[in-house]
């Protein structure tokens, strides 16, 4: 005998193992059968007690969300930095924070931002996916899309004005987005 579980999330529906979206989640699940000795009562929860049911809703259902930091990334609502690798260790961190150089050019900056120490490897795939570099307001002043064939994640920015700061960005396929800022001290 097959027990079904009715869980809604949103807009979705998952009964049993099948996902319904819409009018589908409309129509209602048969309640659970009860194992072989039991009432019905013991099984499920009364209907006029939500606490019970969402409790055990909760301890029935498999967790639809990843664990770990497949999770995190997935989640990320700001970039990791050194100081705050999220679910990452500091071996992780000192991979994915991107490093910003620059010189005085003309009224201007070339600013270079890299993350040398990161593979860029085909294979699992496992590298960085763009680098971007912003001013202190968050306008992007550059940009460098990257694939995994390539030989080093390495971009380089020529800058006409000098801003107070610059803040550079870079995202791992499998690490997330990471970033690093410096002051511009351009005298």
């Amino acid at each position: 005998m097959i027990n079904r579980l009715r869980l809604v999330v949103g807009s979705v529906c998952l009964l049993g193992s099948v996902a319904a979206f819409g009018a589908g989640c409309a129509k209602k699940a048969p309640p659970p059968a009860a194992p072989a000795g039991a009432s019905a009562a013991a099984v499920a929860p009364p209907a006029d007690d939500p606490a019970a049911t969402a409790s055990a809703v909760a301890a029935a259902a498999p967790s639809a969300t990843p664990a770990g930091p497949a999770a995190a990334q997935a989640t990320q609502d700001k970039p990791y930095t050194k100081e705050a690798p999220g679910p990452w260790d500091a071996a992780v961190a000192a991979k994915h924070s991107p490093e910003i150089t620059y010189v005085k050019a003309g009224k201007g900056l070339k600013v270079t931002v890299k993350v040398d120490s990161h593979p860029m490897d085909a294979a699992k795939p496992h590298y960085i996916m763009w680098i971007r570099l912003e001013d202190a307001q968050g306008t992007v002043l550059g940009k460098k899309d990257f694939v995994a064939t390539d030989a080093a994640p390495v971009a380089t920015f020529d800058l006409a004005n000098v801003p107070p700061s610059l803040k550079a960005l870079e995202q791992c396929n499998i690490h997330g987005i990471w970033a690093n800022t410096v002051a511009v001290n351009a005298h």
